[in-house]
């Protein structure tokens, strides 16, 4: 193979893996990779913002106002339906059996009291912080399978673009046969 084949290899595949790490960046700071996560509803309850009351305390509770928002922005709740379509920004769905039982969080008219947004639990000798986050989600079963190609993608691509540089600098590269 020549070194200009191995140019125009070099070139080719470098351009292909630019293509493919904007491609994934920017699925990534578009939000569609956090639409894919957080995608569906997995049990009755209100969507929200985690993020927005972390440090709600029974001292200081957070109140989210409940709504039909398209977008979760800052103290904001959405009811929705095992199923249901998450909003933009949701991260995390009260469900109403913990609102029935109003230990950490309760309704008070069209407004949601969170009193505890996190607490310390034991399950099977562990601790763990207990958050809304993740809580009530079901994912889009897709996007894992995008995930894997995208980097099956850019691993291929990599790949044969240092072989176009291995054959720009001449080397050849016996394998090992292995006996």
């Amino acid at each position: 193979m020549t070194k200009t084949t191995g140019a125009i290899k070099f070139v080719f595949w470098l351009a292909v893996s630019v293509g493919l790490f904007y491609y994934a960046f920017h699925s990534y700071y578009t939000g569609q990779m956090i639409s894919w996560y957080y995608y569906k509803a997995k049990n009755d309850g209100y969507a929200i913002h985690s993020g927005a009351f972390k440090n709600a305390t029974k001292e200081n509770p957070a109140m989210l106002q409940i709504g039909k928002f398209d977008k979760i922005e800052g103290l904001q709740a959405v009811e929705v339906k095992k199923g249901d379509r998450l909003p933009v920004n949701a991260d995390g769905i009260i469900d109403k059996k913990v609102i029935k039982e109003e230990k950490r969080v309760k309704l008070e008219g069209e407004m949601i009291k969170v009193m505890v947004a996190s607490e310390v639990k034991d399950a099977k000798g562990f601790k763990f912080r207990d958050t809304f986050k993740h809580k009530g989600i079901m994912t889009n079963p897709w996007a894992g399978a995008w995930n894997l190609v995208m980097i099956l993608a850019i691993g291929l691509a990599l790949g044969l673009m240092a072989e176009g540089m291995t054959d720009i600098m001449g080397l050849k590269l016996e394998k090992i046969v292995h006996h």
